[in-house]
């Protein structure tokens, strides 16, 4: 039997098709900040009208159309799923790759969870983040159990963004460091390691050809981000009192995996579960035997109901 194209040209960025398991449906919509930006999500209704809710947040340079398979999965196992498109990423509004305050990506995120809330009152929340989406995840997470309201049933955190390997010339990384500080929107020209995202070939193709892939960032996000707020997210994941499964991919030579584990450790959370994955990639979402870590993820979900 042929295997199915996961990409089709056609389709800019999506790897798969959007599909609802029978009974449910899928959607995408927007919804608009109060400062005018509009934010693009997608969303997998489940037929079960209890059963539990996912909200996934992409990584750096990435959009939704990249898990596209991965929301049909976790739909088909019985979950209702919600991912965006973070602003200035995807087909999501705001300056491309470029902020000059991180607290408007939590600002965001809190008013994303806050919209499922109200269109799935009473069912359970569980936020997942990959990679800078791991970052974003968390400070969420500390700020759901810091607020007291306590509406994240559990926490996901695959292959985060704690440390890198990236290695940056020192004047550029200077240059970049200046050009943070001062708020600078010129873009810092790091070539993205496509090998070090994916080794799988069709998925190599998507990304070559992605307009939605944001694959260069502002000197002021990258300080923003990956000096303020990564810097500070081992002390926000000391705050995370609701369960966590963190997952690191052992192929993964993007992060430090380390890092990954410190982070672990560092997790409020009095019921954590640490699972690791042989030879997957960073970008799990392409691995071609991905289905072992979906059925163990809709699995974690369910028992972890809230």
């Amino acid at each position: 039997m042929a295997t199915q194209a996961m990409y089709r040209p056609e389709n800019i960025g999506d790897w798969s098709t959007p599909r609802a398991a029978p009974g449910g449906a899928y959607g995408t919509r927007t919804l608009t900040m109060p400062d005018g930006a509009e934010i693009f999500y997608r969303y997998w209704q489940a037929a079960d009208s209890t059963a539990p809710a996912l909200v996934f947040l992409h990584g750096l340079g990435a959009h939704t159309g990249w898990f596209i398979d991965l929301g049909n999965a976790l739909n088909a196992l019985g979950l209702t799923v919600y991912m965006d498109d973070h602003r200035g990423f995807g087909r999501s509004g705001g300056p491309r790759g470029h902020v000059r305050d991180f607290a408007v990506y939590p600002r965001d995120i809190d008013a994303l969870l806050t919209e499922i809330q109200k269109q799935q009152p009473g069912r359970p929340l569980h936020l997942m983040g990959h990679s800078m989406g791991g970052i974003f995840a968390t400070y969420a997470a500390a700020e759901d159990a810091r607020s007291g309201r306590d509406r994240l049933a559990g926490l996901i955190l695959i292959n985060p963004w704690i440390k890198d390997t990236v290695k940056v010339r020192p004047g550029l990384l200077l240059a970049g460091m200046v050009g943070g500080l001062t708020s600078s929107p010129k873009l810092l020209m790091l070539p993205p390691n496509v090998a070090g995202m994916t080794l799988n070939a069709e998925a190599a193709a998507l990304l070559d050809a992605d307009t939605y892939w944001v694959r260069n960032q502002s000197r002021a996000f990258l300080y923003q981000i990956g000096v303020r707020m990564r810097g500070a997210v081992l002390k926000q994941a000391r705050a995370v009192r609701a369960p966590a499964l963190v997952i690191q991919c052992e192929g993964d030579t993007t992060v430090q995996q380390a890092a990954t584990h410190a982070c672990y450790d560092a997790l409020g959370s009095a019921d954590k579960t640490w699972k690791t994955y042989p030879n997957f990639a960073h970008d799990f979402e392409f691995e071609p035997g991905r289905a072992v870590l979906d059925h163990d993820l809709a699995d974690w979900i369910v028992r972890h109901r809230g």
